[in-house]
């Protein structure tokens, strides 16, 4: 009998011995994965912009909306990006004048050139690699590019514009940022979508997010042949991020675009989707 007790006490100050050294290691393991989570924590803001034309332009100005936001401190709004780390491609540089103008308290992108040409490349074919060849002795494909349509150069090229990811310096409010944090001003919130898992219009809304359609104002000013194709795309992006046992981040997007046809000259509502909540909390 009493080695059976004698047992019973000894199994008892083992499982009390286990138990605390299981809590222990949790309390050690959260205050680790809380250090890990705090120093790699970073909240980031990322903005990129598209623009292809079909035929050249002219006395071009395009006033193209900016993430912004109203700044309580200075009473004006003000735009988290900043043009000196911007990154242009496909671009003619010796012709434009790209800068950020106050339009009516709103800060906008103002893209300007006497003219603006389309970019054309060649498609390039690819080529086949045989059983044992180095593909660094395949020759190189060749680029040829051109500012009109041709059968030699039929592939409309992009021009783009992307201002790198800017840190934000507080946690962005990514499940709200209405009123919040930046978006393209000024804004008019015209319809909602529902979170279905499906995407909807070419936009995947999932279970827990919220989306938003929207629309903003783009003023153009230029002259152009009565079938030519504008397209011009912004988009923004505001992201959470953070290490727990992998990258974990929480975000909101935002898109606007539309296709121009002919001459412009005149102030342009543009609908767009805002994407709110996407991501993990």
């Amino acid at each position: 009998m009493g080695n059976r007790s004698d047992l019973f006490r000894t199994a008892l100050i083992i499982a009390g011995i286990l138990a605390v050294i299981l809590f222990v290691f949790i309390a050690l393991t959260a205050v680790t994965l809380g250090q890990s989570s705090a120093e790699s924590f970073r909240s980031t803001y990322h903005y990129g912009l598209t623009i292809s034309t079909s035929g050249p332009l002219d006395d071009v100005v395009l006033l193209i909306p900016l993430p912004s936001y109203y700044n309580r401190d200075t009473g004006t709004n003000v735009t988290p990006f900043d043009l000196s780390r911007a990154n242009l491609r496909n671009f003619d540089r010796s012709n434009i004048s790209v800068r950020i103008e106050n339009v009516s308290g709103i800060p906008m992108l103002n893209i300007s050139a006497g003219r603006l040409d389309p970019v054309y490349k060649n498609r390039v074919q690819p080529i086949g690699i045989m059983p044992g060849q180095n593909e660094s002795d395949l020759p190189r494909p060749t680029h040829v590019y051109s500012n009109r349509y041709s059968e030699e150069t039929p592939v409309l090229v992009e021009m783009e514009l992307s201002m790198p990811t800017t840190e934000s310096g507080h946690e962005i409010e990514t499940r709200r940022p209405i009123g919040a944090e930046p978006l393209f001003m000024p804004y008019r919130v015209v319809g909602a979508l529902n979170a279905s898992g499906e995407p909807i219009d070419g936009y995947y809304v999932s279970p827990g997010s919220s989306g938003y359609v929207v629309e903003v104002p783009f003023i153009l000013s230029f002259d152009a042949g009565d079938e030519n194709v504008l397209t011009i795309s912004a988009d923004f992006l505001g992201t959470n991020q953070w290490w727990i046992l992998g990258w974990q981040s929480n975000s909101y997007s935002e898109r606007v675009g539309h296709e121009f046809r002919g001459p412009c000259n005149g102030t342009y509502p543009v609908k767009g989707i805002l994407i709110t909540g996407k991501g993990v909390y």
